[in-house]
């Protein structure tokens, strides 16, 4: 009888080990599969976090605009003779910005810093005399009429120009197309700008600089000073090139919808519905 209870005792310890390696294989069979469900469910499951990209855009701004007022203008060719104006205004903007990407790459916040230049400028251009049978053109540009202590004075002036600077915050709302190429992009946009005069310079180009240069603040005082503030809207659309992830290039145009300011400017004066502003821009993704 003792034999066959040694037996028996050691045929349950075998039964008992193998039902015990074959929970362990049953649970770590559990957890691989689990593990690999997991992994699997991570690979598919979409992309749930926001992109961020820094922006470096430099362009130009186009802006029609007006010829102001020529009262104190008289050309030199005497009676008869008109005054044919050169009138320009050019404005360079560059600007550094953030955008934050939504996470199916469609929708953008842009906002940043932003400086512009503007150049402002009315000059000679040609006076003739009409009334004369040979063509006269005025060689000695324009008289223009100062007042020095009671007594009327012409000045001889070439031109007047207008150099300010402003500091600005743009802030633009975008949405990207699905153009089904990686390295490949195109959007619309619309953008709102609030610019501040930061500084200013009115010049005069006399053909007497020495003698005249004294007189420029006269010359000037009868224009008004830049605009102190500039609020513009504008809508457009553009694209990119270059890899999501990598550093790229874009290009976009905006139409000038409306604009905002506080006095109708120096020389020369600007309607507010009209013009548009070309833009470079360097993508450069933030990780």
């Amino acid at each position: 009888m003792s034999g066959k209870c040694a037996e028996a005792v050691i045929l349950h310890r075998q039964t008992n080990t193998i039902i015990i390696m074959r929970k362990k294989i049953l649970l770590w069979s559990c957890l691989i599969l689990l593990t690999g469900t997991a992994a699997t469910a991570q690979e598919t499951e979409p992309k749930t976090s926001w992109h961020h990209n820094l922006y470096v855009e430099l362009g130009p701004k186009f802006t029609s605009h007006l010829s102001p007022n020529l009262e104190p203008f008289r050309p030199t060719g005497g009676w008869g003779a008109y005054i044919n104006v050169d009138s320009r205004m050019r404005t360079w903007q560059g600007s550094f910005r953030y955008e934050i990407v939504s996470p199916n790459y469609h929708w953008a916040l842009r906002t940043g810093l932003q400086y512009g230049f503007n150049y402002k400028r009315i000059g000679y251009k040609q006076a003739e005399e009409v009334f004369h049978t040979m063509d006269y053109v005025d060689t000695e540009w324009y008289y223009f009429q100062v007042d020095n202590e009671n007594q009327l004075e012409y000045l001889l002036v070439k031109g007047i120009e207008q150099h300010s600077h402003y500091l600005g915050i743009p802030i633009e709302l975008r949405y990207y197309f699905n153009s089904g190429l990686k390295t490949f992009r195109m959007y619309l946009a619309a953008e709102a700008d609030l610019d501040f005069l930061v500084g200013n310079r009115n010049k005069v180009n006399f053909l007497n600089k020495d003698g005249m240069a004294p007189y420029a603040g006269q010359v000037t005082s009868k224009y008004a000073n830049p605009d102190p503030m500039n609020a513009s809207t504008y809508f457009g659309a553009g694209f990119q090139v270059g890899d999501l992830n990598g550093i790229g290039v874009g290009f976009n145009w905006l139409i000038h919808l409306f604009e905002i300011n506080g006095s109708t400017g120096m020389l020369p004066t600007k309607p507010k519905f009209a013009g548009s502003k070309l833009q470079i821009e360097l993508v450069i993704p933030l990780k």
